[in-house]
């Protein structure tokens, strides 16, 4: 099990969605104990939408070219892996290649995309040998015509495939996996920061020019504040000894708009392995991943 969080964020005066999420594996040995597989797995990715017509259909490859719609959305997971990784890898070759039949171009919305992995999720388990009792949690998220939603789907044995969505404001914090104890203190520091802030927006404008600065940096304060007391919170699961499913670092996977289109942006952490600017695919020339956003997290904590 590990611990994802999604919530909406507007610090540094640029709304996005922001999800966290720790990066262990493990597996359950014979006496119920837990064992530390990695503590660098991957448990958010950025899932590219296309929409095509039908005459967008190559012949004899079946490549599908020049969609009439793309856009992003997010996704982490909690759970067993194998299954995880099996259902998102269905999630992403549907939602890559989504064809519209009748000649008109419509877009994809927030419940449709909710619907199509839920049936996907249908579909994988019911063929599933049901062994190991696999447990699926999957939090979703992305835009609608400008507005965020955050999507919660959850295949349990006990009570099949199941989903909510919700359309996001300052207030949204959704969790999946291990996380009664987070949410509740998250939860708690996020809304007496809020309601601080609040109290301060509320305040009669100031009349000089630095009374206005002052309580523009108040207010941009309490925003990095509100950020920072999840991310600690949620780095305090990881250190704790007593979620044995959670540890690793910290990841980060931001959505967010420019000009109407929505683009993904990710951490770098501190996995050792992952080099960045060491990297590169051309012979010509470097070319290579770098990731130039702000750094987060600690150093791995050894199981």
């Amino acid at each position: 099990m590990t611990l994802v969080c999604v919530r909406l964020e507007e610090s540094f005066n640029t709304p996005r969605i922001t999800a966290l999420a720790d990066t262990r594996a493990t597996v359950r040995r014979a006496d119920g104990s837990l064992k530390t597989v990695s503590d660098t797995t991957v448990k958010l990715f950025a899932l590219p939408i296309r929409c095509y017509t039908l005459d967008s259909l190559t012949p004899v490859t079946g490549a599908w070219t020049e969609p009439y719609f793309e856009t992003t959305v997010g996704l982490g997971f909690s759970g067993h892996c194998f299954e995880a990784l099996t259902v998102i890898a269905h999630i992403s070759q549907f939602l890559s290649a989504l064809v519209a039949p009748n000649g008109d171009r419509p877009t994809p919305d927030a419940d449709g995309i909710v619907h199509l992995v839920v049936k996907l999720c249908e579909g994988y388990f019911s063929g599933h040998s049901g062994d190991g009792d696999p447990v699926l949690l999957l939090l979703m998220f992305g835009y609608q015509d400008g507005r965020p939603w955050i999507a919660k789907i959850t295949r349990r044995s006990s009570e099949g495939v199941r989903s909510n969505l919700t359309w996001a404001d300052a207030n949204t914090l959704e969790t999946v996996g291990q996380d009664a104890l987070f949410e509740q203190r998250a939860r708690d520091w996020r809304q007496r920061i809020q309601a601080h802030k609040a109290s301060i927006s509320k305040k009669p404008a100031p009349k000089t020019e630095d009374g206005v600065f002052e309580k523009e940096v108040e207010l941009a304060r309490h925003e990095l504040a509100e950020r920072k007391v999840t991310e600690e919170e949620m780095l305090r699961q990881i250190e704790s000894e007593f979620a044995e499913g959670i540890g690793g670092v910290l990841q980060r996977l931001e959505l967010s708009l420019d000009n109407g289109k929505v683009v993904a942006g990710f951490t770098q952490d501190d996995r050792t392995y992952i080099g960045g600017a060491s990297y590169t695919v051309s012979l010509s020339g470097h070319l290579g991943p770098i990731p130039v956003v702000e750094k987060m997290g600690r150093h791995i904590r050894k199981p």
